[in-house]
């Protein structure tokens, strides 16, 4: 199935709403770019698979990718994971707390497609294959992901324990877009950079804050 160019000025509205609800710089607008162009290159599939995105924070990016799918892929729907509640973010003094949540569920409380779990995402990927739901009568379950956006946890042996499970669950043509790989002195980008050359299944490419995972077989 083709998909339709969405108006580039469409696209500007949909960041710029979208980044009032998160760190508005430069750089957090860059990065809504990068995930509204990927977005708009994933595959369209009959039974359109969900999107995932790990790390949600105060929603913007969540809301982001709701406009797109709304747009494009009016039959999918999107999987938030972040567990709020004050948890110490990445052994830091930062944490997630009460107020983001409040502010996630009010921006995307009109999407019936949007589904939070409420928990670390090493909890999600530890259950996600026990859990079956239902979506426009359809039962639905978590054997596959249209895109997938990791912008949780930061410390490499996360992220590569998240790359690890959802990539083998990313369909064929799909995105995945991790952000942040320039933390830890590039650590991130060098794993996928040398990865990508032992795996013909996937190419990499990068920008100076995100590393973008092309699955393609």
């Amino acid at each position: 199935m083709s998909i339709k160019p969405i108006n580039k000025r469409v696209i500007k509205k949909i960041i710029k709403k979208s980044s009032k609800h998160s760190d508005s710089n430069d750089k957090y607008d860059k990065m809504l770019s990068v995930l509204a162009e990927y977005l708009i290159k994933t595959p369209k599939k009959l039974n359109q698979p969900p999107f995932l995105e790990i790390g949600t924070r105060g929603g913007g990016s969540a809301l982001l990718m709701l406009k797109i799918i709304e747009k494009k892929f009016k039959d999918s729907f999107l999987i938030t994971v972040d567990p709020y509640g004050d948890k110490p973010y990445d052994d830091k003094p930062w944490t997630y707390g009460e107020d983001f949540y409040k502010e996630m569920k009010k921006i995307l409380s009109s999407y019936g497609n949007h589904i939070h779990y409420y928990m670390t995402s090493e909890d999600f990927l530890s259950i996600m294959d026990s859990i079956n739901f239902w979506h426009q009568g359809k039962k639905k379950n978590f054997s596959k992901f249209s895109f997938v956006f990791l912008d949780g946890s930061h410390l490499p042996q996360n992220v590569k324990m998240e790359f690890k499970i959802l990539f083998p669950r990313l369909i064929k043509g799909g995105y995945m877009v991790v952000d942040n790989t320039d933390y830890f002195d590039n650590h991130l980008r060098n794993y996928f950079d040398k990865l990508t050359l032992k795996n013909n299944s996937m190419k990499v490419s990068s920008t100076d804050i995100q590393s973008i995972i092309h699955k393609i077989k």
